[in-house]
């Protein structure tokens, strides 16, 4: 069988729900095409004492994975910036491959969040010389279990995604050289990017409660400030399409524009807010 004819399967992890997709194909006229075969938004458990904070989410995963196996699957998982850390390493030319490049990153999250940091995966984004990088870390223990959730229901793992990098992907044509910033809002968490002409110059996340239209604003002035770049903008690309219509927030100088996730044509009509990110891309 085709590659091309296996269900894609789109999880998002988040700690306290998993968001559940799965894509079938049509061959029509126009050629293949996707179509929607099931879709589900699964609360998770409460974490209990001593549980790592993705043990609810992937005892979840687990228990749902087998009702949405019909036919041969790939998966694409998107994790939470719950899970995620952030840095921009900077650039140097004293590096000279790929293990170099790795062991400076670590160095930079090292200095960061420690001794942690050694246990950590870390993924760095291409970019040109002269620039710095964005670099993700997420604990390798984590990868380790989810990675055996699917080898024991026997579904291939295409690729796992921060929620930073996929809303990216998902918008990068509004993005492109773009300065301005990127704000990435999720239940409890918050992730503040700065973007110049387009280029990362500073990223970090932080927890934030249900009084984010309150605090979204006094979060841009504490980043605006302490960026090391010059964070001039007022400009505020905000991803956040699991909010649906729900008003933005009274936000003083900035200038927010709420972005929308580009879709295939044969999915908009079944689309709801909650899928946004399941089904970008």
């Amino acid at each position: 069988m085709s590659p091309l004819w296996r269900d894609e399967l789109r999880v998002v992890l988040a700690p306290e729900q998993v968001v559940l997709v799965r894509l079938g194909w049509a061959l029509t006229k126009r050629g293949l095409i996707p179509r929607l075969e099931e879709k589900s938004v699964v609360d998770c458990a409460p974490t209990a004492a001593g549980d790592a904070a993705w043990d609810a989410p992937l005892n979840t995963l687990e228990v749902e994975m087998p009702r949405l196996l019909a036919r041969r699957t790939v998966a694409q998982v998107i994790l939470s910036n719950h899970f995620v850390r952030y840095t921009l390493m900077p650039w140097s030319e004293t590096l000279s491959n790929a293990a170099e490049d790795v062991a400076y990153a670590r160095h930079c999250f090292r200095q960061l969040y420690g001794a942690d940091a050694e246990q950590w995966e870390l993924r760095l984004s291409p970019e040109r010389a002269g620039l710095p990088r964005l670099v993700s870390a997420v604990d390798a223990r984590l990868l380790a279990a989810l990675r055996g959730v699917f080898e024991r229901n026997g579904v291939a793992l295409a690729s796992i995604q921060p929620r930073l990098m996929a809303a990216y992907n998902n918008s990068r044509l509004t993005l492109k050289n773009s300065s301005a910033w990127f704000a990435l809002l999720e239940p409890g968490c918050l992730c503040l990017a700065l973007l110049q002409d387009g280029r990362w110059a500073s990223v970090r996340t932080m927890r934030i409660g249900s009084d984010w239209r309150d605090t979204l604003s006094r979060a841009l002035e504490r980043e605006a400030y302490l960026a090391e770049a010059n964070a001039d903008t007022q400009s505020v690309f905000l991803w956040a399409p699991e909010l649906g219509k729900e008003a933005l927030p009274e936000s003083g100088r900035w200038q927010i524009t709420p972005l929308q996730p580009l879709l295939r044509a044969a999915l908009v009509p079944q689309y709801e807010p909650r899928f946004a990110m399941a089904l970008s891309g």
